[in-house]
């Protein structure tokens, strides 16, 4: 009896591991199958870099993009915006097609030296721009960084030493030697070691990891929201005009395409307002007003404006119309408004209008020959887009002319709603 009991229970509790071990066979295979469900997809991921780094600093920062798991590295030469870098990487050739986008630069305006006494002291900003694919999320992040070197002969050189690093990494030659060289040398060693060692704790943190595969329907749908609808027509394009799922979502943001130009129209309506050419503003509202999405109770106020107010008095006549309007504006119309003003300004459209929370850049290629004869014009113009900006974004904005991308300001601007009006200045 025992001995049955015995064997009974034996085969009871090895039916019982039995069953256990199967349930634990069982709970492992099913988290590895979700684990595989929700692994992220490996990514390529482009990085560029602006400005005077060298290519053994811009490698440094390419490994340790590319040591981030699930990534792999592109090095590429950014070529812009947001709507450059999608129509190259979204909607350009197949090769090109990138995930996201990080572009390292230092501006050369950031980098300067102060003396005190037997010390030199440098500083810079160090900037690093994220750009999701996919829904176009953007990142931004400025570093600045300080260092300091002791002044022990040869002043004048020391001081030159932000002039020779820029010099050294556009040209690759070298202007300065001797002990003050060693002193250049041994500052441009610490400056680099201190970007990468910058970048690498910025994408400790950064969502950069979490970049999923290239979605080229929710790039398309994200550009509609922000109004880019040429840029979204290229993007559906890419995808495949034939694909049904394509031209369902294409016909159902047609509207909002359509809608996005007319807008940038008003945009651009509004800039020549602004930029004193009510000549050019009559013609383009003449244009919008045509278009079957226009908004007729905001083309009339423009209208009334323009019938109303003599050309000389724009300036300040229309301070009221513009206040009203700009908020309103999506972001590419806005960009338009102030390529717009830009150019009936001074003369010259800019190559690019780069926007971030609440300042602007401007860069056009023809202005650094054109302040000698033009000056104020571009001083006004800028001026007029802090003021713009600060209308848009609701704060204190400020407004940068380049001649390049990362390139020294030629010009700042700055204007806060506590201003009688901009303050414009030589950098």
């Amino acid at each position: 009896m025992i001995r049955n009991f015995i064997r009974t229970t034996s085969a009871s509790i090895a039916a019982t591991i039995s069953a256990r071990m199967a349930l634990v066979l069982f709970a492992v295979a099913l988290s590895g199958a979700l684990g595989a469900g929700t692994a992220l997809a490996q990514v390529k991921v482009g990085v560029g870099a602006l400005g005077p780094i060298s290519p053994q600093a811009e490698n440094d920062i390419e490994k340790l993009v590319g040591a981030m798991p699930h990534v792999t590295e592109v090095p590429i030469q950014p070529p812009g915006d947001v709507d450059a870098c999608v129509k190259r990487f979204v909607a350009g050739d197949l090769d090109d097609r990138l995930d996201a986008v990080i572009v390292v630069s230092l501006p050369t305006d950031s980098f300067k030296v102060q003396q005190s006494g037997s010390e030199a002291k440098f500083t810079g900003s160090y900037q690093i721009w994220t750009l999701n694919l996919s829904t176009l999320a953007e990142d931004r992040h400025t570093f600045t960084f300080t260092d300091s070197e002791t002044v022990l002969s040869g002043p004048a050189a020391i001081l030159s030493i932000p002039a020779q690093f820029l010099f050294e990494r556009a040209s690759g030659q070298r202007l300065i030697s001797s002990s003050t060289w060693q002193a250049y040398e041994s500052i441009q060693v610490r400056v680099e070691a201190k970007l990468v060692a910058a970048t690498k704790l910025y994408l400790s943190t950064s969502t950069l990891g979490e970049t999923q595969p290239l979605n080229l329907l929710e790039c398309a749908q994200a550009l509609v929201a922000r109004g880019d609808a040429d840029t979204a027509l290229a993007v559906f394009k890419a995808a495949g005009a034939d694909n049904p799922q394509v031209r369902q979502i294409m016909a159902q943001a047609q509207e909002k395409m359509q809608r996005a130009k007319s807008e940038a129209l008003l945009g651009r309506a509004l800039g020549a307002i602004a930029g004193g050419n009510s000549g050019a503003a009559s013609t383009i509202l003449a244009e919008y007003q045509k278009d079957p999405t226009a908004v007729a109770s905001r083309a009339d106020q423009v209208r009334r404006a323009l019938a109303n107010i003599p050309d000389r008095r724009a300036d300040a006549a229309y301070r009221a119309l513009l206040q009203s309007d700009v908020p309103a504006l999506d972001r590419a119309a806005f960009v338009a408004m102030l390529s717009q003003m830009m150019a009936d300004t001074t003369g010259s459209a800019p190559d690019e209008v780069v926007l971030s929370d609440k300042d602007v850049s401007i860069e056009d290629k023809k202005a650094a020959g054109a302040l000698k004869t033009a000056l104020d014009r571009y001083a006004t113009a800028l001026g007029k887009a802090a003021w713009l900006m600060s209308i848009k974004c609701g704060c204190d904005a400020g407004a940068r002319l380049t001649a390049e991308p990362a390139g020294q300001a030629l010009l700042r601007a700055h204007f806060s709603p506590s201003f009688t009006r901009p303050q414009v200045g030589l950098p």
